[in-house]
């Protein structure tokens, strides 16, 4: 069943009344989402009045209203409403034959270009899904893109239109190929938005509107790749109308057109003018972190386009300088957590009555560390419902200044984003909270029992994981663990892991070794096991998660690589990273005979209990 509910006459959808239902609402490229929500009330009322049709009509017209046009993919580029938490938000497979139909009648009734074409475009691509022929409609939609982005494309309304433009350009090239004059009036209307909005220095247009020209019209790029340059070196004059993100931008993108166009030395002069930008501003009043990452960044581009290296090296020398100041501007802030419950929740965990018994509670009963379809979860509603925050790049620096990891604006279907967003969770909120519950469960276990270094040697002489050879040095660093000597747990665990890791893949006859170019084999590194496609099978998905947040990846912990390469100091050892990683290798290592009998009960016990109601 789709939106109407039921199919309507046409003279029935003729004969509602579309102007009285739409008086006041305009500026529909700003302002959808807040009428399609007068739209959703309006259509409630005509239903309280017994007006069925109208009503449906009236329906109809706010769930299209609300979808979210993502142009420039050729599929799915409706979507639902961001904007709405509600999981039964419209979607555009909701659509049925009834309401196509009825979509197709009402877009040859509306008087807004914006409305008419969001009908069209969603009748032609609901219709395409069903097996429907909607050339006519795809043809309707591409011109009322056209006429609406005529009427702003050169206004405020601008930056509210960047992607019915291209939507527009995309259904021209799909449904009016040889219309010639559709075709020219776009790209007059592109070029002439491209220059209003570099008067008005505008990135927010000028920005997309080029990449639409870049990719679909070459020789219109071979003409607004000097006026590109010539505005880049005006926003780069020091004066009133300083701008220098605006500069790098217009530079970067003349250098684009300039390489569309083959002309390689007019590209490194573009890409020379954006680095010097990046250069002239870091020498400019700033905090010293900002200033170290404009003059990495410059840097970096004299040297990808062939820039002087004696300045380079200048240069270098100047950032280094600028990096030493760095932490003087860095300050501590400190957030107080309750964690009253944590603790009385570990108490009533830890409680034996034997040391397996109370060993095997701190490893699994508080807990089993981040699992990745909740994190996975976490980060997704928190995208749905606080979408603004995942607007923006993201870029992480360590105590030096130096940019360690980098996230472009958040994409929820792009799976390696919504990965590097999980770990960033691990690192910044779920090591916060598992850390104070893991120093309590060492406190109470401590309490009642003394683990000696003997015992934990004589459980990992047992244990699967540990391979043949290694037993002392992951007993050492396990027991160093319950004395709080985390340099020891460091020294030992941190090279452990991969050994662990796999020892593990082995028993599991997946094969560890890489052919060299010479011919010649080796073992895999720690990134190549975790990231192989059999590492969730032979370890978990949530240990190879977690292994990856706390030992290989930048946006994580990356303890593996930082330690071995000497780049952890003494005290940024002590860190929530190594203390999950104590905790997530105690629990590896524990299924040893009488830790998998634990197991056993416990399964049985809460089988029972389920059994007893209980």
């Amino acid at each position: 069943m789709g939106i109407l509910g039921n199919a309507l006459a046409p003279d029935a959808i003729r004969a509602v009344e579309l102007a009285r239902h739409l008086e006041g609402l305009d500026d529909w490229a700003s302002s959808a989402w807040r009428h399609c929500s007068i739209l959703a009330t309006r259509s409630q009322d005509l239903a309280a009045q017994g007006l069925a049709n109208e009503a449906s009509v009236v329906s109809l017209l706010a769930a299209t209203t609300s979808l979210r046009l993502s142009a420039g993919t050729p599929n799915n580029v409706f979507h639902r409403s961001r904007r709405s938490g509600d999981p039964d938000a419209i979607r555009i497979e909701d659509f049925d034959a009834d309401d196509i139909a009825c979509l197709q009648i009402l877009s040859e009734n509306l008087d807004d270009p914006w409305l008419r074409a969001r009908v069209a475009d969603v009748a032609s691509v609901a219709g395409r899904s069903l097996g429907l022929k909607m050339w006519h409609f795809g043809q309707l939609a591409a011109k009322a893109y056209l006429e609406h982005c005529e009427q702003v494309m050169c206004t405020d309304g601008a930056v509210s239109s960047r992607d019915e433009i291209q939507r527009g350009v995309d259904l021209a090239a799909m449904y009016e190929k040889r219309n010639a004059d559709l075709q020219l009036r776009y790209w007059t209307l592109i070029e002439a938005g491209i220059r209003h909005s570099l008067d008005q220095g505008w990135p927010g247009v000028f920005l997309p509107l080029s990449e639409l020209v870049r990719a679909r019209n070459r020789a219109l790029g071979a003409q607004l790749a000097p006026l590109f340059e010539d505005y880049a070196v005006r926003y780069a004059h020091q004066g009133q109308g300083y701008q220098p993100d605006n500069a790098q931008t217009c530079f970067e993108i003349a250098a684009r057109f300039w390489e569309r166009g083959r002309d390689d030395a007019a590209a490194r002069r573009c890409q020379q003018g954006a680095a010097e930008v990046l250069i002239t501003r870091s020498r400019l009043p700033a905090s010293a972190m900002l200033k170290a990452d404009w003059m990495s960044e410059g840097i970096a581009k004299l040297r990808q386009y062939g820039g002087n290296r004696d300045r380079v090296r200048e240069l270098q020398d100047e950032l280094a300088d600028v990096r030493r100041t760095i932490l003087d501007e860095m300050q501590m802030q400190e957030f107080p957590i309750d964690i009253r419950d944590l603790i009385e929740f570990v108490r009533a965990t830890v409680v034996g009555p034997t040391d397996h018994d109370g060993l095997m509670q701190l490893a699994y009963g508080i807990g089993q560390g981040a699992r990745y379809d909740n994190v996975r979860k976490s980060v997704l509603d928190a995208n749905a419902n606080h979408s603004i925050a995942d607007f923006f790049t993201r870029v992480s620096y360590n105590e030096h200044g130096v940019p360690v990891s980098k996230r472009e604006a958040f994409d929820r279907t792009n799976e390696d984003q919504i990965l590097q967003k999980m770990i960033e969770q691990v690192r910044e909120i779920d090591s916060t909270i598992y850390t104070p519950t893991i120093f309590e469960a060492i406190d109470v276990y401590c309490e009642k029992f003394e683990p000696s270094l003997n015992a934990v040697l004589l459980y990992m002489h047992q244990s699967p994981c540990v391979p043949d050879g290694h037993e002392d040095s992951v007993a050492l660093g396990l027991t160093a663990g319950f004395n709080y000597d985390w340099l020891e747990v460091a020294a030992y665990l941190i090279p452990q892991s991969e050994a662990i890791v796999r020892n593990i893949f082995k028993r599991e006859r997946v094969n560890t070794l890489v052919n060299r170019d010479d011919g010649t084999e080796e073992e895999m590194s720690l990134n190549q096991l975790l990231e192989s496609p059999h590492a969730a099978e032979a370890l978990g998905k949530d240990n190879v998660f977690q292994l990856r947040a706390l030992l290989t990846e930048r946006a994580g912990f990356n303890l593996r690589n930082l330690y071995s390469h000497g780049l952890l100091t003494d005290d940024a050892v002590h860190n929530n990273g190594l203390f999950m990683l104590w905790w997530l290798l105690l629990r590896m290592t524990l299924f040893v005979p009488w830790g998998i009998e634990w197991h056993r009960k416990r399964m049985d016990d809460a089988r029972e209990n389920a059994a007893a109601g209980r």
